[in-house]
């Protein structure tokens, strides 16, 4: 008994660790690329080369994306298209974190747009010296060398402000139809209401990214990870079950059928009323 017991528990040690990782890899979160304009670039973690960007590529953890002069690409984080950034011209970001709740904006613009986070969770943007995050909302972040600036266009997002050493010195809100100047390791300045052109752009652009994800189809080529249909292969599968239980049934009917009809035939004597069927 102690020897079962023994070796049972060297068993549980020795798997232990792998099962914690294959747990991890489970949790990794992968983004894909849905759109992507003019010259884009994509560097995989740990690599030194850079590829031409594609949609349906997917990316993980610590890939980074950069854009050439009038250049865009579009990367969603979920099967529905309810998370998603746009990498304007001349940017590069960096993703972070297994889940992807953080984008590194080292320079240029990004725009999020977020709708469908799990509770209590929030998605940010990071440049040099500030983050930029919400749990739902719609907005833009610039980042230069003198400033960044952050622009709410739907709901609500909070700003935090560090100064050299990575110290907090001042979180604020932004309001939507608002945005908010932070200059280089300094305190976020007062609101500034967005422009008509500000807020035109913005519309324009969430008009033109729903007509692009309407008439999108499925995409034969999508790998695993989060974006294989479940819902669609389960319906499936279903179909298939119940396609061959009615086969079954059908194939049971036609056998009993067939007998009766074979017994109707050759009625069977058997001595008696006990003999087999009689009609």
């Amino acid at each position: 008994m102690k020897l079962k017991f023994a070796a049972c528990f060297l068993l549980f040690v020795f798997l232990l660790p792998h099962s914690e990782s294959l747990y991890a890899k489970e949790l990794e979160r992968e983004a894909r690329v849905i759109f992507v304009k003019g010259d884009v670039k994509v560097q995989k973690a740990g690599k030194s080369e850079w590829d031409v960007a594609k949609k349906n590529m997917l990316l993980a953890a610590g890939d980074t994306a950069k854009t050439g002069a009038g250049a865009a690409v579009e990367v969603s984080f979920d099967n529905e298209n309810k998370n998603l950034v746009r990498l304007e011209e001349g940017s590069t970001m960096v993703l972070r974190g297994k889940m992807l709740k953080q984008i590194e904006l080292p320079q240029g613009r990004i725009r999020s747009l977020v709708k469908k986070l799990e509770k209590e969770s929030s998605f940010e943007i990071k440049t040099p010296t500030i983050v930029a995050g919400a749990r739902g909302s719609g907005w833009d972040v610039s980042t230069s060398e003198k400033r960044d600036d952050v622009k709410a266009f739907e709901d609500e997002i909070f700003v935090r402000a560090y100064d050299q050493d990575g110290k907090l010195i001042k979180e604020a809100t932004v309001r939507e139809g608002w945005e908010v100047i932070i200059d280089r390791f300094q305190p976020p300045g007062e609101l500034i209401e967005l422009t008509d052109k500000d807020k035109r752009d913005w519309s324009s652009w969430r008009d033109d990214l729903k007509d692009r994800l309407q008439a999108g189809t499925p995409r034969e080529n999508d790998k695993a990870g989060e974006f294989n249909n479940i819902q669609a292969i389960d319906q499936t599968i279903e179909e298939r079950d119940d396609f061959k239980q009615d086969l079954r049934e059908t194939e049971d009917k036609k056998i009993i059928e067939d007998r009766i009809q074979g017994e109707r035939s050759n009625p069977v004597s058997g001595g008696g009323q006990g003999g087999g069927l009689h009609y």
